[in-house]
């Protein structure tokens, strides 16, 4: 399993679960640390720089694990759901952008909240707004071979696709080729009866996992099971990222350490 790290993208304003400052400086603070990857989180991908992006990432031997899309909806209200058409497309043109930018470094393109909430008694169009969203982003994205991963959040965030279970039975009844799930155990401890038993179920879709404590704080400060978390994945053979989003406290670079000290200690345990 590799380790990477959320970071904010330099068009984003808002705070996120994620390192914010310059570009070089969050690249070089990782490598450093001893991260693999970063999960770039990204408000317009059209103002991202590429070239530079590549440049920072080459010099510090960084892959590009994944973007991600919640500041879209976070700083601009985009949402595939909304019933205001200009919404909605430039929801779709922006997480085309995404995949643009993904399609140069071999990552993939997460979706969030930017699926947007199904409206209360108008659920039937929400959801073909959804899926009708989902299908052309998806199709898209498997032209230029990059994967979307759906990414099922609590009760507390979104409405719809929040546990592991409801997003399966979606997955495969919608059949997008190239449309997977990224696992974030926070929200698995809310909506999932077991995150172990729930890895296991999705072994087959889930490409991508978000690691962060009962608390969002750093992995081991609060009361997940790590340990039996990193069991269950090695005996899966899971091999792909384990990206840390939470809490940037005491301070980003600090956090970073403090994460990735703990679950490489667990990843290199017998």
């Amino acid at each position: 399993m590799k380790l990477a790290y959320t970071v904010c993208g330099p068009e984003t304003k808002a705070d996120y679960l994620a390192y914010k400052g310059p570009l070089a400086d969050m690249c070089a603070s990782l490598h450093e640390i001893g991260y693999q990857g970063i999960e770039l989180f990204v408000r317009d991908p059209r103002e991202i720089d590429p070239g530079a992006l590549g440049r920072h990432l080459e010099h510090y031997s960084l892959a590009l694990a994944a973007i991600g899309t919640g500041p879209m909806f976070a700083e601009d209200q985009l949402r595939f759901t909304s019933t205001d058409e200009r919404i909605r497309r430039e929801a779709i043109t922006r997480a085309k952008a995404a995949i643009d930018l993904a399609s140069r470094f071999g990552a993939q393109v997460n979706v969030g909240k930017l699926r947007g909430d199904i409206a209360r008694g108008d659920e039937g169009h929400s959801e073909f707004l959804r899926d009708q969203a989902f299908q052309e982003i998806c199709g898209y994205a498997e032209e230029q071979k990059v994967w979307i991963t759906l990414e099922p959040q609590c009760r507390f965030a979104i409405n719809n696709l929040k546990s592991t279970q409801e997003a399966l039975v979606w997955l495969r009844t919608k059949q997008f080729p190239n449309l997977r799930l990224m696992l974030d155990v926070f929200h698995m401890n809310i909506e999932d009866k077991s995150i172990a038993a729930s890895f296991i179920e999705a072994k087959d879709y889930n490409i991508h996992i978000h690691l962060a404590d009962n608390q969002r704080g750093v992995p081991g400060t609060g009361n997940l099971n790590f340990p039996d978390m990193i069991r269950v994945l090695k005996a899966l053979g899971y091999n792909r990222y384990l990206s840390m989003e939470i809490e940037q406290s005491p301070g980003c670079h600090e956090a970073a350490v403090q994460a990735y000290t703990y679950i490489l200690q667990l990843l290199t345990a017998d």
